[in-house]
Formats: C-alpha cells, structure tokens, sequence
C-alpha cells in the first residue's frame, strides 16, 4: 500500500502482539464482512451491492459519512453513485473536486488517508469545516481500479467522536475493499451479460424487422451471418472477432429500415433515383445503430459491406486493405448468399456457377485471398456454406 503527501502509512501491530481479545474481535469481525460479502455474491441488483458494500465499509471504520464511485474503464472518470451519512451527492463532489489528485488514474489505484493536519484536509474543509479526516481506498481486479470507497470522520456532537483513522482501520479497509471490488466485480459481470441478452434479443427483433419489410430477403441476413462466420473459422479467426462478424453480418441489411418498401420490394431494375437511395442503407444502418454501444464493434461491417477492392463500391469508395478485414469477409458472404437464393422474380444460381462468379470478381470485387479459402472450403464441406 502506497500512502504520501501528507498521508500516513498503516503500522498495523502483528498477529503475535494482539491480545487474544483483540484477536477474537478480529476474527469475528472478518467472519461477518465474509458472510455479507458472501451474501452478495448471488445479487445482481447494482444499488443493494453499492448499499451493503458503504454500509459495510462505513461501519467497520466507524465512519460518520461515505459514498462509493464507480470507475469508467475507457474514460477512468469517476462517478458518485451512493453517499451515506450527513452527506449529499453534491457535497461529496465539492470535496472531491478540492482533492482532484485522488481521482487520477495513478493515484486512483492507492489508499490515500489525509488527517486533519494535512494540507490536502485543510483544502477540503474549506468546502465542508466540519471534516475531520478522509480516505480513500480504490476498489481493484487485475489491477484495474473499479470503483473507489471514500469514507470521511466528521463532527458528530459527540464527545467520543473519533478524528482520525488508526493503522488497524486503513488495514482492515484494504482487505475489505479487496473483497468488495471482486463482488461489485461480479454485479458488474452480471448485469453486462444481462445487457447483453437484451442486445441479443433487439438484433433478433431488429432481424426480423428487416425480413419483414423486404419480402425478397426472407432469411438472407441469418444465412449470410451463418456462410460469414463458417468462412471467418476457415480464416482462424478468434472468437472475439467471430463474434463481431456474426453480429454484423446479422444487422449488414439493417439500413433497409429506412429504404422505402417500393423501393426495397420493387421486381426488376431500379431507376437511377431508386438505386441512389438504396446506396444509403450502409449509412443509415450505422446511424440506427450509433447509440447501441454493445454493437459498435460491428459498425465497419455495416457501413463498408458494398465497398469493393477495386475501389467502384458504396458509400466511400474505399479500396484494397482500406476496407475493414470484416467488411470485405461479409460481402462475399453477402453476395454468396444472393447469388443462389431463389427470389420471386428469378431462380437462384447453382452453387458452381456462384462459385465462378467470386473467383470471376476476385481482386476486382472481392478479397482475392478469402476467396481462395471461400473456394477451399466449399471444395471440403460444401453443405457449410449453402443456404440453410
């Protein structure tokens, strides 16, 4: 534990130098953090696992005030989520902000315990005169800091009040903080899966909406998923980028939302005007989805699936490697699948002549290497890669 500046580090006496009261104490009182830590574990309601965590922490320091912070692991900015005691959100946070070095990255991942001496307490006080110490205790996994317990003794009319905090306190809310962070750890865990299902259910919904509005794709954005990560394995891609294309060839025709249905629906070849709108779905695709931050992994393949090597594609006319790896993956998936799926106004290819046709468009249209493997796979298991 790392404590400067104006803060003091814990000399905490020995397991052999504690009288066997003190002891007993310690040890009951580590058996019932363990037991409501335990408890917690199951839950997977953010506010109850912040609530028990502060009140926790609060009086095993016999604190008289505290909030809890979570950290954002892109931004590392801090946010107060819960305050207890004679305490609001914004006074916490005008406390907070007289000692912004406790909110950096660096010193985000150390105990800092500032007694009523110190400069940094003497700063504070100027936005709240009745403290009487603080610290600060970050909340770590792999050596990431999660969130971060701030306790605080303040004047409580009492004349047992307690000032300060002992070495034995900074000790005992190391190893309690340790614990808690590995169960606000696993809420955290929880309840992203839990998004995630949600997000899961929406491209389903999202899915269906598609087929839905253009009768002549029926199926057609879970065949070119299935054909585009049968082709992605073929690759040895890992599984994080599996994932992303299968997401994203799922949602590559989720633009079509805001095509119009003559348009989308319309039998034979569309006018100048029509086309010039129909080019727009990659666009609008990425714009439907911009909000959904589970999804944004995915943006690449929505927006440049028309784009071709030789640089004639849509919307930007990129060419060559300027176009993402798994865009240029999904549109052979993409043009696989509509070159031998039946439509209403015409009878699908055969699998030999749509296996031509890529070969014929490779490094023209299509990404000459995962063709080849396209080609390769096909060859070994051709039922992989037909329409389901």
């Amino acid at each position: 534990m790392s404590l400067s500046g104006g803060v003091f580090a814990a000399n905490t006496k020995s397991d052999s130098s504690l009288s066997k009261a003190e002891l007993e104490k310690n040890l009951e009182q580590t058996q019932f953090i363990n037991e409501v830590l335990v408890s917690l574990i199951k839950n997977t309601d953010m506010d109850s696992t912040l609530a028990a965590i502060l009140d926790l922490a609060i009086k095993i320091t016999n604190s008289e005030a505290g909030g809890v912070l979570l950290t954002d692991q892109s931004s590392h900015a801090t946010q107060i989520m819960l305050v207890r005691g004679e305490l609001t959100a914004e006074q916490l946070q005008r406390i907070l902000n007289k000692a912004r070095f406790i909110q950096k990255p660096v010193v985000a991942r150390e105990i800092i315990c500032l007694p009523h001496s110190s400069q940094g307490l003497r700063e504070m006080c100027k936005v709240d005169p009745a403290l009487r110490s603080f610290i600060s205790v970050p909340m770590m996994v792999e050596r990431k800091t999660i969130g971060i317990l701030v306790l605080m003794h303040r004047h409580a009319k009492r004349e047992d009040h307690r000032g300060h905090y002992s070495p034995q306190d900074i000790a005992t809310i190391s190893i309690f903080a340790s614990q808690a962070a590995l169960v606000l750890h696993n809420t955290l865990l929880k309840l992203e899966n839990a998004k995630k299902e949600v997000y899961l259910e929406t491209i389903a919904a999202l899915v269906t909406a598609i087929d839905a509005k253009d009768k002549y794709t029926r199926n057609h954005s879970k065949n070119v998923a299935r054909v585009a990560v049968t082709l992605a394995q073929g690759l040895k891609l890992n599984a994080r980028e599996i994932q992303t294309i299968e997401y994203g060839a799922l949602l590559h025709d989720i633009g079509k939302i805001g095509i119009a249905e003559e348009i989308l629906n319309k039998e034979g070849t569309l006018g100048y005007e029509e086309y010039e709108k129909m080019k727009s779905h990659p666009v609008i695709g990425v714009k439907i989805l911009q909000p959904v931050g589970f999804l944004q992994s995915t943006s690449d393949i929505i927006h440049y699936h028309h784009e071709r090597i030789d640089g004639r594609g849509y919307p930007s006319g990129l060419k060559n490697e300027d176009i993402p790896f798994e865009a240029r993956l999904v549109a052979i998936a993409d043009a696989w699948d509509a070159m031998i799926s039946d439509r209403s106004y015409r009878k699908g290819m055969s699998a030999e002549q749509a296996l031509y046709e890529l070969q014929k468009h490779a490094g023209s249209q299509f990404d000459a290497y995962m063709v080849k493997t396209f080609v390769s796979m096909f060859k070994i298991d051709r039922a992989s890669l037909l329409s389901g």
